[in-house]
């Protein structure tokens, strides 16, 4: 046994042990512990750096606690000793992960709803929970929700789904924003807001301006239309809708004639 302690000691066991505690924080392939750094003094394991959460700085310490050396002897033994975890929580010197936003917008009967979601089943969610808060639309909502796995989890998702603001009775000519931080709040604005007004409801999301540009986009655009080019517009979309129920009403039936007659009144011609 003591030749097996003068080995795990060796400066070229610290090395193999620092090699392996790299590949198993690499292993995860959300990058959140891009910036831990793993040393060895003998076995005991000392961690730096910075992540996003608490859970995240708990997690690497577990994950090198596991840490084996390949082998067929090694795999069986557990080499650290001990870990000291100095990670620091530090979001803004972490890696980068996107927090949760969203922004709904309603305008000419049109809906959208715009943000980032960390599961693609909290959007499914969410659609699900803002149906009865939201009047008949001229079209289907257009769900531009992205889903971003590095993505910080909401901090108060079920109570921003319940409190999602009743927008029934927006009228098909009234436009109207209502975004938030998936905190459990949301804050409702007119179509004249600015994106600073926007991004200070959103501060938690840290939500870049192109974004929410992007977001009220549409929104602005039908604003800015004249009364005319609306009227001209609600039209085009009439007609276009009234053309899709066209193509999709089934064919007339062919009406049965009865056997071909000639012109004498005896048998036609035999079809070809």
């Amino acid at each position: 046994m003591w030749l097996l302690g003068v080995l795990i000691y060796l400066p070229s066991t610290e090395t193999k042990l620092q090699e392996a505690a790299k590949v198993q924080l690499a292993a995860d392939k959300s990058g959140v512990f891009a910036k831990v750094k793993v040393e060895f003094s003998g076995q005991q394991a000392i961690l730096s750096g910075a992540v996003v959460t608490a859970e995240e700085k708990a997690q690497a310490q577990k994950l090198i606690e596991k840490l084996r050396l390949p082998g067929w002897f090694t795999t069986k033994m557990n080499p650290v000793s001990g870990v000291t975890n100095d990670i620091a929580v530090d979001p803004e010197h972490a890696p980068f992960r996107p927090r949760p936003w969203l922004i709904l917008t309603l305008f000419g009967g049109n809906q959208r709803l715009d943000g980032v979601l960390p599961a693609a089943a909290q959007r499914e969610e969410l659609i699900a929970a803002i149906a009865s808060k939201l009047p008949t639309p001229t079209t289907p909502l257009n769900n531009q929700i992205a889903i971003a796995d590095t993505a910080l989890p909401a901090t108060h998702w079920d109570v921003t789904q319940t409190e999602t603001p009743d927008l029934t009775a927006t009228s098909k000519t009234e436009c109207t924003i209502a975004v938030s931080a998936c905190d459990g709040k949301w804050s409702s604005f007119p179509a004249s807001a600015s994106n600073a007004d926007i991004a200070a409801a959103l501060e938690a999301s840290k939500v870049p301006d192109s974004e929410i540009i992007h977001a009220l986009a549409k929104l602005r655009s039908w604003k800015n239309l004249t009364p005319e080019e609306l009227k001209q517009q609600a039209e085009q979309k009439t007609a276009a809708e009234a053309a899709a129920k066209d193509k999709t009403k089934p064919a007339a039936p062919i009406k049965n004639l009865g056997p071909l007659k000639g012109s004498n009144g005896g048998p036609g011609p035999s079809p070809r």
